[in-house]
């Protein structure tokens, strides 16, 4: 569980999520808080990790049996008049105190090549990849004013951004990469370092062992757990063509500019954490 109860600029959000978490589940929906809002809830919040921008989105991930559920899920929270249509991004709602909320639906209404395509003209496809393994591996958490909401794991946050970035990289920058590389690089300080000790006392042992890029392992290993096996072949297969050198991968620039080889590294690591 992460407790935030402790952190009063946390208040709006809470408020927000417990309006959306009562409309949702009403509707037996259960929102689970994904995107770069998670990431700052995780390591700002909870472990106090500086990030390197700060969010003003929160990105709401749906298990829904259709579409018709997410339009009514939507409906609900409009008709309440606490919440605003976007005209031009069907997915986005902000509510009247000016936060704005971006809800994925996923599920039942995913295609088979795991995307899903927005009605009614199916033009806009997005790739859900991820979502309903991320739901499997949630944490509650506790914001000011006793709000609970399902939160998708650091490891699991890691598996969204790695495909958020391959399937959109081009379309909104860096960004998910920069993500990826704050993730892995701090994932021991995030509530991890004791079980490096305690659960892999091996890895401390081996000749090579370096402890930063250890939490990048630890991710991998972490995955195993999320992802069945055909999942768990696609994120070995994403990953070790980031890590190639020739032709060289686009990843880890993208994540580390300044210092590419350490991305890669942490990269590598996950690689072998995915296959210990």
């Amino acid at each position: 569980m992460l407790d935030l109860s402790g952190w009063p600029e946390l208040k709006l959000h809470g408020s927000v999520l417990a309006e959306i978490a009562a409309a949702a589940r009403s509707l037996e929906i259960e929102p689970l808080i994904v995107g770069a809002f998670a990431r700052d809830l995780h390591l700002q919040y909870a472990h106090r990790i500086a990030v390197v921008r700060q969010t003003a989105d929160v990105d709401i991930a749906l298990a829904v049996a259709d579409w018709a559920a997410f339009q009514a899920l939507k409906k609900r929270l409009i008709d309440s008049e606490l919440f605003g249509a976007s005209d031009r991004i069907a997915h986005r709602l902000t509510h009247r105190a000016g936060l704005p909320l971006d809800l994925v639906p996923f599920g039942n209404l995913e295609r088979s090549d795991r995307t899903i395509a927005w009605p009614p003209e199916g033009e806009v496809v997005m790739n859900v990849f991820g979502f309903r393994e991320a739901s499997t591996a949630s944490v509650t958490a506790v914001f000011p004013g006793g709000a609970r909401m399902q939160i998708v794991s650091l490891p699991a946050l890691v598996l969204l951004k790695l495909v958020a970035w391959v399937a959109r990289g081009r379309e909104t920058g860096d960004r998910d990469a920069v993500d990826l590389f704050l993730v892995l690089k701090n994932y021991l300080r995030a509530g991890n370092e004791a079980r490096l000790w305690d659960e892999f006392p091996s890895w401390v042992e081996e000749v090579d062992f370096d402890y930063e890029p250890a939490g990048g392992r630890m991710v991998g290993y972490d995955l195993r757990s999320v992802l069945d096996v055909n999942g768990l072949d696609l994120v070995r297969q994403l990953v070790a063509q980031q890590i190639e050198l020739d032709p060289p991968g686009r990843l880890p620039s993208a994540m580390s500019p300044r210092n590419p080889e350490a991305a890669r590294r942490l990269l590598q690591e996950m690689l072998q954490g995915l296959g210990d």
